[in-house]
């Protein structure tokens, strides 16, 4: 398939089956985004109808539960946009071989491989990271040596610190460079591991296999999702941002910010998982000619039924 056929079918996919789709990343969303508002209430409590602080409760307690909240609810985010992903990825999957699947289907093939998803995330996550950290921050720890060393009085150790504060942002592009290379090569680790049935490590090497000989290919297609999600963002993110300066309470311009950008990740993220999807049997099928498989077996499976057939008359 060219890049305006896979476009073409994973928005077919999205358009056919938009109800379920959205359904299955709201079923994460609406909670979170609920977990969200509660943080908010509790950082301005004293807005009319969300009540007033209690007497046994200090600001200062409440903006700690606050943060807590907020951080328990990131956790939370994190952990559930793996089963999320690999629940769209089996739904667009079932439906790109034209099969009939519900969301509780693709939701019970995303749990049925949790630790395995789970294990890859943290995978992926501390190999970006700490190449990102290792490139980024190799000289941080000079920097805060030569700092505390100094004291802040010492014009030549200000002078040392300053360079090595430049040399460090000049790692910042390097290191970057390296996070998208890694990020890209392992874009198909989610269908690899529901899907295919990988575990951990294995989807993330089915995923380099994949990409091996169309890295370009594939950075552009997440390039061109990053500005597709970008640009439909844009526009309701700065009418919420007018809104937010226009409304009586910061508390309902955080509230709307929140509900709003709930609203776009619901609607998005299936069109971005549709396409990673169809790109992803896009690359099985140039790769591994997976069209073929999948027809040999159409075939095995229409000359079984007339034997069935004539079994079951006779």
């Amino acid at each position: 398939m060219s890049a305006g056929d896979i476009l073409d079918q994973a928005i077919r996919i999205y358009r056919e089956n938009f109800i379920p789709l959205v359904t299955i990343v709201a079923i994460i969303s609406v909670p979170l985004v609920l977990i969200q508002l509660a943080a908010i209430a509790l950082t301005f409590p004293s807005f009319p109808g969300f009540g007033t602080p209690s007497e046994s409760f200090a600001p200062a307690d409440l903006g700690s539960i606050a943060i807590l909240v907020s951080a328990a609810a990131g956790i939370l985010a994190l952990v559930a946009a793996i089963f999320q992903n690999g629940a769209l990825s089996y739904f667009v999957s079932e439906r790109f071989l034209n099969r009939p699947v519900t969301v509780r289907q693709a939701y019970g093939k995303a749990f049925s491989r949790w630790l395995s998803l789970l294990l890859a995330a943290i995978l992926l996550g501390l190999a970006v990271g700490g190449v990102f950290a290792l490139l980024f921050g190799i000289l941080l720890v000079p920097v805060i040596a030569a700092t505390v060393a100094g004291g802040g009085s010492d014009s030549s150790v200000g002078f040392i610190v300053g360079i090595l504060l430049l040399c460090q942002c000049g790692l910042l592009i390097p290191a970057l460079i390296a996070a998208v290379y890694l990020y890209t090569r392992w874009t198909f680790w989610v269908p690899a591991i529901v899907i295919e049935n990988y575990n951990s490590t294995g989807g993330l090497g089915r995923s380099w296999k994949l990409v091996k000989g169309t890295f370009w290919r594939v950075l552009g297609f997440n390039i061109i999702l990053y500005l597709i999600v970008t640009f439909f963002s844009l526009g309701p993110t700065y009418l919420v941002g007018v809104l937010t300066f226009l409304l009586p309470s910061p508390l309902i311009g955080f509230a709307v910010n929140a509900i709003a950008s709930s609203l776009i990740l619901i609607i998005m993220t299936p069109l971005q998982y549709a396409v990673l999807t169809v790109l992803y049997y896009d690359l099985r099928i140039r790769k591994e000619g997976f069209d073929l498989v999948i027809q040999m077996q159409a075939q095995e499976t229409a000359s079984a039924l007339p034997s069935l057939t004539s079994g079951s008359n006779s």
